[in-house]
């Protein structure tokens, strides 16, 4: 028993001695002290790479931001609403575009045969009567190809040249809606002479209209969703006199 106990004692003893010695051995202390120096150099910069990325993904998104930001219109585009008497009845934002509600289509058909029928001898409002009716013309639609009939078939329809020996005035009496797209408009068409007289007799017409509401694209100009604020189309149109 006391054998054991020896042995076990100078075991004891020779593992201390070993470890005191490893511990005084100046190879391994500097091994020791550059691995811990290595550790803590690349721990730190772990820890710089990532307040490096931190820092460049909020300066990119705050860039980003103020591109964006930059990037936008500083100018709104009002289009008023105005009644006959010249009050303000709505105040509608261009730039957005709200869902169409009866008054405007009502509104935007009977505009469209207005200006599509009005001969006048003053230049500057028969072009812009013709404008206004392409603003509610797209070129894939019917409409337009009868428009363009009806407005430059040839000299004889022309309103310009129209215009240099008569007039057409236009009354809308009603429109009303007979579908979903598809209204219709019963107005008072007359004709004079450049001199103020009576051509023919004031005409009764009617006329079925298919409109629909748009989208805008990007080809889409500011002077156009002023024009047509709704984006509001007539798909195609038909015409005739009543008996």
């Amino acid at each position: 028993m006391n054998m054991l106990k020896k042995i076990s004692f100078n075991g004891f003893n020779k593992q201390s001695k070993d470890l005191m010695q490893s511990n005084d051995n100046p190879y391994l202390s500097a091994r020791r002290t550059w691995n811990g120096h290595v550790a803590g150099v690349m721990s730190a910069l772990q820890v710089w790479q990532v307040v490096g990325i931190t820092s460049l993904m909020i300066c990119l998104a705050s860039v980003g931001g103020m591109i964006y930001i930059g990037s936008q219109s500083k100018f709104i585009p009002l289009v008023f609403q105005q009644d006959a008497s010249g009050n303000t009845v709505s105040i509608t934002r261009a730039d957005r575009i709200p869902d169409a509600k009866i008054d405007d289509y009502r509104t935007a058909v009977a505009q469209f045969i207005e200006h599509i029928r009005l001969v006048t001898a003053d230049a500057d409002l028969q072009r812009k009567a013709v404008l206004q009716t392409y603003a509610f013309l797209n070129a894939q639609d019917p409409a337009t190809l009868k428009a363009n009939e009806y407005l430059n078939a040839n000299k004889e329809v022309n309103p310009f040249n129209r215009a240099a020996n008569e007039t057409v005035s236009i009354e809308i009496r009603s429109v009303l809606q007979q579908s979903k797209e598809s209204w219709q408009v019963d107005w008072l068409e007359t004709v004079r002479s450049r001199d103020g007289s009576l051509k023919t007799k004031p005409t009764l017409m009617r006329a079925i209209v298919s409109i629909y509401q748009n989208e805008p694209t990007s080809q889409t100009t500011d002077i156009e969703a002023l024009r047509n604020p709704h984006f509001l189309y007539i798909r195609d149109f038909n015409w005739s006199k009543q008996i």
